[in-house]
């Protein structure tokens, strides 16, 4: 830390207090958009849209690499959370830096480029379909686990060379460690499933060097960095566990976040029902105004001004995405849902050269998940009373349970899975 006293920021950004009220908190916090919390072995607050882009922004000065022991005389934090979490294993292209996360960029492009999910898209919109189908003459449904949570898995499995029929068993770890707090007992299961999990998800990467396939799998296991050296088994399972966790996870929130806030808003899901042409800026609005990926963290490699504060190397950073993205500096009415908001330059995707590789694969299958829920099942009504949240995680917001009823309809699709 500088040796100047800096604007302090003390509160426990862990505490179910903060999480309750955490809009409420950022909006204070702004008001000084770079402050140290001395909390957690001491870290910077970055609240503010431009502060929180300039961090974004410089991979070089704020790096985002994870390094489980002191490099440099440097504690490389990686980019989940203060503390970091240390039973979850590391986030593999997102905590690299240099040329192995060039080289694993250059790797998963071809299969995330928007030409390659216009590919995809008839078959989310069939498997969003085949899903909807296993509930529509019933007129009841759980909008996360019947909904929600499966089409977002089964597409991650089926991009990745996963077998898709085992959706559930990925969903099913990733989801609790997300959702529920590290004491929870659901939390604690799933955590002890987790070498399981990575010797899983090597044997898989075993069979592709065995018996390479045209798939994003086998092109990882099959890459060679500098030198000709291919990557770890290491690496590939933390690259792996990133994509998976990546795919699983964040749309599913942000569609059960949407369809919930449409729920208490008819307003807004009665003008998306009769324009349908706003879904395009309406899935950019939602992105900005929930911002699933709340926080990230970040260490300083250099001496830095931010915000008008020094920042000495060795520092750790936390970024609120969500905080940028309700600053009223660069969003009028940023607390309410603008469905043609125009301009709208939000963080929730990042910036910068750890922007997020999916973008585009997330904004499609969004949008494909919005359209036929308000095209099948246009008078949901959700059960607030059987409704749970995430309960406190400070890095990703979401469902857990999201049951609703809505009048009962006729399947329109052919029996059989489409996947």
């Amino acid at each position: 830390m500088s040796s100047d006293t800096p604007p302090r920021a003390e509160f426990d950004h862990h505490s179910a207090d903060f999480h309750e009220h955490r809009r409420d908190r950022w909006r204070e916090l702004r008001r000084t958009p770079v402050a140290y919390n001395p909390n957690y072995g001491g870290f910077w607050m970055v609240t503010g849209f431009a502060e929180v882009a300039q961090v974004s922004r410089d991979g070089e000065t704020f790096s985002s690499k994870f390094v489980p022991e002191p490099e440099d005389g440097i504690a490389y934090v990686g980019i989940t959370g203060i503390p970091r979490v240390k039973s979850v294993p590391p986030a593999g292209i997102a905590e690299v830096e240099g040329p192995v996360h060039h080289a694993l960029r250059r790797v998963l492009n071809p299969y995330l480029l928007p030409a390659a999910v216009d590919a995809l898209t008839p078959l989310m919109e069939r498997t969003a379909g085949w899903f909807l189908d296993q509930k529509i003459e019933s007129g009841r449904i759980d909008l996360v686990l019947d909904f929600a949570n499966p089409v977002p898995a089964v597409l991650t499995m089926l991009l990745i060379g996963l077998p898709a029929s085992h959706w559930n068993h990925y969903a099913e770890l990733f989801h609790a460690t997300i959702a529920h707090r590290p004491s929870a007992p659901e939390y604690q299961r799933a955590i002890a499933r987790v070498p399981d999990m990575v010797a899983e998800l090597l044997a898989e990467a075993e069979d592709r060097r065995r018996h390479p396939r045209a798939d994003l799998l086998s092109d990882l296991v099959g890459l060679e960095l500098d030198g000709g050296r291919p990557l770890s088994d290491a690496e590939i399972s933390s690259v792996l566990w990133n994509l998976v966790g990546g795919g699983l996870d964040t749309t599913t929130s942000l569609t059960a976040l949407t369809l919930h806030h449409l729920h208490l808003h008819p307003d807004l899901r009665t003008r998306l029902i009769e324009e349908p042409a706003l879904l395009a800026s309406a899935t950019e609005e939602f992105l900005r105004y929930f911002s699933v990926n709340e926080t990230l963290t970040r260490t300083v490699t250099r001496d830095v001004e931010l915000g008008g504060q020094r920042l000495a190397r060795g520092d750790h950073v936390l970024i609120s995405w969500l905080s940028a993205n309700l600053d009223e500096a660069e969003f009028v009415d940023a607390d309410r849902v603008v469905l043609d908001r125009a301009p709208n330059r939000h963080l929730a995707f990042g910036v910068g050269p750890h922007r997020c590789i999916g973008m585009h694969l997330a904004r499609s299958l969004f949008a494909v998940l919005i359209r036929a829920v308000l095209g099948r099942l246009p008078d949901y009504r959700v059960d607030e009373a059987g409704t749970r949240f995430y309960a406190g995680n400070p890095e990703l917001a979401g469902v857990v349970t999201l049951p609703a009823t809505f009048t009962p309809g006729a399947v329109v699709g052919p029996p059989e899975r489409p996947f």
